[in-house]
């Protein structure tokens, strides 16, 4: 049983998903939490993912115990019933702790897509640093997206016959769609920077900062065009949406599809963002990245000299971003494509995986 929650799960897990359903030795169910509601649900629709089994929409307010507390209970009946063999959880969100844990609870396997991710701080990210550590500590299948990922997990006592480096499924999710990008709608004939906030430590006064440092940023390049792409979360939304709406070349735009937003990273000079994901994606269509953290479990984008760590203070986003808005070299040595999350094809060797070590 797969178990989705989020959006970026739906993303990653997608080309999985197919693979598995092109096996006939599989018997394969799907269980959508519904951590996120309608831009999961339209990505679903268009992915043609059917769920087998669907919990009502969380109406938690972004309460992690609540809407924490209401999945487990969900969860604990259905594999009651089902009793699958394995159950594959991906990434770090709320969704994939608690079918982690849920799985742990009913004495059933658990498959970690995206293991061994880390910052060494468990409050940042926070919870997602937590969540991730302790799938970890319960699965039995840990499919690492790189070899520094590998290593956590060995530094952490996982036996190495339990890791498999296969690369991060959101390159394949990007090859499988790439020759559609050109036929989105969406079409910005000025160069522009492309934003995107979400993360919990980013919210209230630190959100303010940054939105502070973009307003004068726009203000010192009147030529260049700011694209905020919203997150539909109020607590993100609405502020942002205060702070920017009104300024001439910012546009806050709604939440894109998933090939509308790729065609949005080909096209922009570069991207700010704090997605963990986006850090990924970047490597593939060769965009530099300022990195809205101060520390990231993704360091390869950082070591390989594409993405800058600049934290979160107004100062730093201006400074580093008028850089590489004022040297056209600079820009250009940061902008290439390369490969440490893999060649796209990691669902591939994750199936062939489960299907060689459940045949046994």
């Amino acid at each position: 049983m797969t178990v989705i929650g989020t959006r970026p799960e739906a993303i990653k897990l997608a080309p999985i998903i197919s693979a598995l359903e092109n096996k006939k030795c599989f018997h394969h169910k799907i269980c959508i939490t519904r951590q996120h509601t309608s831009l999961l649900d339209i990505l679903l629709e268009n992915m043609h993912i059917k769920a087998s089994y669907q919990f009502e929409p969380i109406e938690s307010d972004g309460d992690l115990t609540q809407s924490a507390t209401m999945m487990l209970s969900q969860l604990g009946n259905i594999l009651k019933k089902l009793r699958p063999d394995l159950i594959m959880v991906q990434g770090d969100t709320t969704t994939a702790f608690i079918a982690a844990l849920a799985g742990f609870y009913a004495g059933i396997s658990v498959a970690h897509v995206e293991a061994g991710l880390r910052t060494g701080n468990l409050y940042t990210p926070w919870p997602e640093e937590m969540h991730r550590c302790f799938i970890d500590k319960v699965s039995s299948f840990f499919f690492a997206p790189t070899h520094q990922a590998n290593i956590n997990l060995i530094k952490e006592g996982v036996s190495i016959d339990k890791i498999w480096v296969v690369g991060n499924t959101s390159i394949d999710a990007i090859r499988l769609i790439y020759n559609k990008v050109d036929q989105s709608n969406i079409n910005y004939k000025v160069p522009f920077i492309l934003v995107t906030i979400h993360r919990r430590e980013n919210h209230g006064r630190v959100l303010k900062e940054i939105c502070s440092g973009l307003s004068i940023l726009a203000k010192q390049f009147p030529k260049i065009k700011i694209v905020f792409c919203l997150h539909p979360n109020p607590s993100i939304m609405d502020p942002v949406k205060a702070i920017l709406a009104s300024m001439d070349n910012i546009d806050c735009i709604p939440p894109v599809d998933h090939i509308t937003f790729i065609k949005l990273l080909k096209e922009c000079r570069f991207v700010i963002t704090d997605s963990g994901g986006i850090q990924e994606e970047v490597t593939f269509i060769g965009k530099p990245i300022l990195v809205i953290r101060y520390i990231t479990e993704r360091p390869e984008v950082i070591e390989s000299g594409t993405g800058i760590l600049v934290g979160t203070s107004k100062e730093n986003i201006i400074k580093t971003a008028s850089r590489l808005l004022n040297d056209p070299t600079l820009l250009t040595s940061m902008s290439k494509v390369h490969f440490p999350y893999g060649d796209g094809y990691a669902a591939q060797k994750i199936v062939h995986i489960l299907e060689q070590a459940l045949k046994k």
